[in-house]
């Protein structure tokens, strides 16, 4: 590609996200989590109830829910008296969207690698920033000036390859300590046998929570000791979770149920049901994640274990689901290149693509409905990301057909290796180049 139309496709596209990232401001006149995060750290520091009583965003009772780390981390946003609440909701939506830009050009560095020139990569991260700030987990993220893409660009630097300065499983742990879903990212490092990781993670973690308890002692016994525990359940203030944002697997059973009354009487088996999805996603998830990192595409199975998270997780909201502004980049590389555009991947890619850039089907009977007195084939349309969600690992896995194993065994080390025979996929090399010979031609 010539350089002028490079240079054309990348400022059109900083263009087109600064510009969208702008509208996303001017759009956001109540960012009704940030206000929260702002009375709960005060709470923090105050030394009022943090976890036992709503905070306010005017007339909008909301619980804190972050852990005691968390509220010490969202201090400075207590601090900043001299910013209004619509402001400091603007300095959210710019960090996110200067976040969602770095985290994918480390992604992108790594899987484009060998394959474009740094012209050629600048262009493409551009345009895939200009569209991941477009889809609705972000515009919603942006909405509420939540703080998702900070802790997802915190999972993310943790898990590329690139020089570093704290030991690999050190933001992980931070991550966690503020929120605690990006723990169950730590099964990257479980499959690839990466013990130092996961104790690493584990011991920042700690420490960065007992910071915290030094602080507020009483805050921390209350949330590990009652909040936590019930996470994920309907309470007397906060946001139902059978709420048709939440697209996780424990969501999409909770709305299954004909009323509310009866999933109240059902709730040892709704949540036997979750249980056992959730444990057959981690598994069969897991079998793909080790398949991927067996053909060295480690920024594939990073993102599989994030699809997994959003999946078991409680509550997944829908702009939790920021992940998909660096996933779709990815399989739509994969698909150009090292899987040869296999016909289920890229259809479902499509698909997921599409419904992230329009509205998705969870919107279309309207907000804040009775989920459970919707028809059958409503509730099934209502939990559209976690049904993608699987599509997309079910496809990945049948994508893998025909590419070879990199070796006899799952690479320990932070890094993936730098020469293997027969090619390299997470340096952006085709795993099958150099055994043409032995490998099957894919659909």
């Amino acid at each position: 590609m010539k350089t002028h139309l490079l240079t054309f496709v990348t400022v059109l596209a900083a263009v087109i996200g600064t510009a969208a990232t702008v509208i996303l401001m001017l759009a956001t006149d109540f960012p009704v989590d940030v206000i929260i995060y702002r009375e709960g750290a005060r709470a923090f520091l105050e030394g009022r109830p943090v976890y036992s009583e709503p905070m306010y965003a005017a007339d909008v009772a909301l619980p804190f829910i972050y852990p005691p780390f968390g509220a010490l981390v969202l201090t400075p946003l207590a601090m900043a008296s001299w910013l209004s609440d619509d402001a400091l909701g603007n300095v959210v939506i710019a960090l996110s969207a200067a976040a969602l830009l770095a985290c994918l050009f480390f992604v992108l560095r790594i899987v484009t690698r060998a394959r474009l020139q740094t012209r050629q990569l600048v262009a493409l991260v551009a345009a895939a920033w200009a569209f991941g700030v477009s889809i609705e987990p972000m515009r919603l993220n942006a909405t509420y000036a939540q703080i998702n893409v900070v802790i997802m660009t915190l999972v993310v630097l943790d898990m590329v390859p690139r020089k570093r300065w704290l030991p690999q499983g050190s933001l992980i742990g931070i991550a966690a300590a503020i929120k605690i879903t990006p723990l169950a990212m730590l099964l990257y490092f479980l499959l690839r046998r990466d013990v130092r990781a996961i104790v690493v993670a584990g011991l920042s973690g700690l420490i960065a929570t007992a910071v915290a308890a030094v602080v507020r002692w009483d805050a921390t016994r209350e949330f590990f000791g009652v909040t936590l525990l019930n996470m994920g359940t309907t309470s007397e203030f906060g946001v139902d979770t059978t709420y048709q944002s939440n697209s996780s697997l424990k969501g999409m059973v909770m709305r299954f149920y004909p009323s509310g009354e009866s999933l109240a009487a059902h709730g040892l088996s709704s949540n036997l049901i979750w249980a056992a999805l959730s444990v057959a996603t981690v598994v069969l998830g897991g079998w793909l994640m080790v398949a991927l990192i067996r053909r060295g595409m480690l920024v594939d199975a990073a993102l599989a274990n994030a699809v997994i998270m959003l999946l078991i997780s409680p509550v997944s909201w829908s702009h939790h689901w920021v992940w998909l502004a660096l996933i779709l980049p990815v399989a739509w590389w994969r698909c150009a290149t090292v899987l040869n555009w296999p016909v289920f991947f890229t259809a479902v890619v499509a698909v997921f693509t599409a419904t992230v850039v329009a509205v998705p089907p969870k919107w279309w009977f309207g907000d804040a409905i009775e989920v459970h007195e919707l028809a059958l084939w409503a509730k099934i349309l209502v939990s559209d990301y976690v049904w993608l969600g699987i599509a997309l690992l079910v496809a990945w896995a049948s994508a893998l057909r025909g590419i070879p194993v990199l070796g006899d065994r799952v690479d320990a080390g932070a890094e993936p290796p730098h020469q293997r025979r027969g090619g390299d996929a997470e340096h952006g090399e085709d795993p099958g180049r150099g055994q043409r010979a032995t490998r099957p031609a894919t659909s």
